[in-house]
């Protein structure tokens, strides 16, 4: 009995090894016979294309798009996939409306070359929608964004079945949904029923939203909140007011303008929401302590530049900052100390500390200018911005023949306005830009009233090409407007005034050079068109103005017609261009820029 037992239980051993070496075989064997299949797929020395024909537009497109995605196919082993290839091009005919499409396909032979596959296709009648409900439910159905929605999709009656015209509704509808804060809605009913026989078909969608949530309690950690105090004024989510993906993605961009923070997560709890509200979760990070920036650029006016940074993002938890500056070319170089303190908000609305040393050595004008100011921004009521300052300047000059020296406080006012399509690269947009600062010898050197306005605008006749005009108008006046010193008074020449002629060096002279002017009017056309390459544009321009100590006598004007090339990058716009100043043998100029043209 010993013996059978130990004989049975042998022949079990045997039997365990003996199937655990079968089924390694096997797996091996399955394994090199896969890794030779895929090596075969992956060394295919003779796939075919597809060529299509019989439809266009975005039958075409989609058909192509579709077979493109295939995998290689053997132009030997063409025969096998007829069936697929069939399939795929009747999906796609279907998806757009076509549902009794006539599919013809030609097989390359031995002798072909190219190694194409015909695709044939006879679409047949489309089909067209009948009866169209879209219903919406809920508080939704008074709302004008769905409708808005339902209305700009193109799925109604009488218009020919897209399958991808319905999925977008559906999910637009979802979308706005959630954007909106109804966060329990809901397809009721979504069927599309097909007539293939009349060529017909009903469409039925149901959505109902339910009620509309409103924000929640904040949600934040201790650190967050200390973090919230100097922006507290920016927090606009308050508990009870409707909800609005907009207004939180409006609030994040806030505190990321603020510069204060290295990381910002807003979001709604949705998985806490209750009794139709939904917490709202704020977690931030403080940005570094330092921020330490080099940079190295260079233009045609300027040449060769670097600049040196150095910020202080959030000094204390009032939210003050500390930004040096400093920068330096051939022909200047100025360093500055910006100090800002926020107020009630502050993006749009805070004082700020303003300190510089500016070192001028160009053409007949050697200056050096210290300068400290206070100033009060306020962007809070509608669309302008306003900079409003007092100024206090020192400058030691020489000018041509003159000597001398100047002490005067100044107040000031700057306003300006700005909008645009958005992007680097907008397609209409304007901006505008008026200063006014002014001296009274009761209280420093000189009498004067010195404003300066500038208007761009662009506008785009087709959607590749762009209208770029701009206008600078600067007087000075008063008893003393023509012995101010020379940073108040009016230069042209340039990439940013007049092209075809030197940086600044335009303007009434004196015996020993150029004086500077007390008048000043410079203008640009400039037509920009595709240049037949990706992200790039030629332009052709003029520009033109003048810089003079009178309006009514000694106005020469000048112009600059040219040629140039714009590439847009995600960076910034590189400018080269190619001006010819007309008057005083300006000659041929080169100018280059980097950076936002409007």
């Amino acid at each position: 009995m010993e013996l059978f037992d130990r004989c049975s239980g042998g022949r079990k051993y045997l039997r365990t090894v003996f199937c655990c070496v079968f089924f390694f075989l096997a797996v091996s064997g399955c394994a090199s016979k896969e890794d030779s299949l895929l090596a075969e797929k992956n060394d295919i020395k003779d796939p075919v294309s597809f060529s299509v024909h019989g439809i266009s537009g975005d039958l075409l497109e989609n058909v192509r798009n579709e077979l493109s995605g295939m995998n290689e196919i053997s132009s030997k082993r063409a025969n096998l996939f007829v069936r697929e290839i069939r399939d795929k091009v009747q999906k796609v005919m279907h998806a757009l409306g076509y549902y009794h499409p006539k599919i013809e396909l030609t097989l390359p032979t031995e002798d072909d070359v190219k190694k194409i596959i015909s695709v044939e296709i006879e679409p047949g009648k489309p089909l067209f929608i009948r009866d169209c409900a879209v219903d919406i439910l809920g508080e939704g159905a008074f709302y004008s964004s769905f409708f808005r929605i339902i209305e700009q999709s193109g799925v109604k009656s009488y218009s020919i079945l897209n399958h991808g015209q319905y999925e977008n509704l559906k999910n637009m509808l979802r979308s706005n949904a959630m954007s909106l804060g109804f966060f329990d809605a809901k397809l009721v009913t979504s069927r599309i029923i097909v007539y293939e026989d009349e060529n017909v078909a009903d469409i039925e969608l149901v959505y109902d939203t339910g009620k509309r949530y409103s924000y929640g309690k904040l949600i934040t950690d201790d650190k967050t909140q200390e973090l919230l105090y100097p922006v507290q004024n920016l927090y606009t989510l308050t508990e009870g007011k409707p909800f609005a993906s907009e207004e939180m993605k409006s609030y994040s961009s806030s505190l990321n303008q603020t510069g204060f923070y290295s990381s910002i997560d807003v979001r709604p709890r949705v998985n806490l929401k209750k009794d139709y509200q939904v917490p709202v979760e704020v977690k931030l990070e403080k940005q570094k302590e330092n921020i330490i920036k080099l940079g190295i650029g260079y233009s045609t006016d300027e040449q060769a530049r670097l600049l040196l940074s150095w910020d202080k993002p959030m000094l204390n938890r009032y939210g003050h900052s500390l930004r040096t500056y400093a920068r330096t070319s051939v022909v200047k170089q100025d360093a500055q100390i910006l100090y800002k303190i926020p107020r009630d908000n502050p993006n749009l609305d805070y004082y700020y500390v303003k300190l510089a040393q500016i070192h001028t050595d160009i053409n007949d004008t050697l200056s050096d200018l210290s300068h400290g100011s206070f100033h009060y921004v306020s962007n809070t009521k509608g669309s302008w911005g306003r900079d409003i300052s007092l100024s206090l300047e020192y400058e030691d000059y020489e000018q041509g023949s003159e000597r001398g020296y100047s002490l005067n406080l100044m107040p000031g006012i700057m306003l300006s306005r700005y909008e645009n399509s958005g992007g680097i690269d907008p397609h209409t947009g304007y901006s505008f830009r008026f200063e006014m600062t002014g001296g009274l010898s009761a209280v420093t050197d000189y009498d004067f009233l010195r404003i300066n306005a500038e208007l761009k605008g662009i506008m785009s006749p087709t959607p590749d090409s762009r209208l770029y005009v701009r206008g600078q108008y600067g007087a000075i006046l008063g008893s003393d407007a023509r012995r101010v010193p020379p940073s108040k008074r009016f230069f042209a020449g340039g990439i940013k005034t007049i092209r075809g002629y030197g940086y600044l060096d335009e303007a009434p002279s004196n015996s020993g050079g150029l004086s500077g002017g007390i008048y000043m009017a410079t203008g640009t056309t400039e037509f920009q068109f595709p240049s037949g390459f990706s992200s790039g544009r030629i332009a052709v321009f003029l520009d033109a103005g003048f810089v003079s100590n009178s309006m009514r006598t000694n106005v020469k004007w000048l112009f600059g017609p040219g040629i140039g090339y714009r590439y847009i990058s995600k960076y910034g716009t590189l400018r080269v261009d190619v001006a010819y100043g007309c008057q005083n043998d300006a000659g041929v100029r080169l100018h280059v820029a980097f950076g936002p043209e409007f």
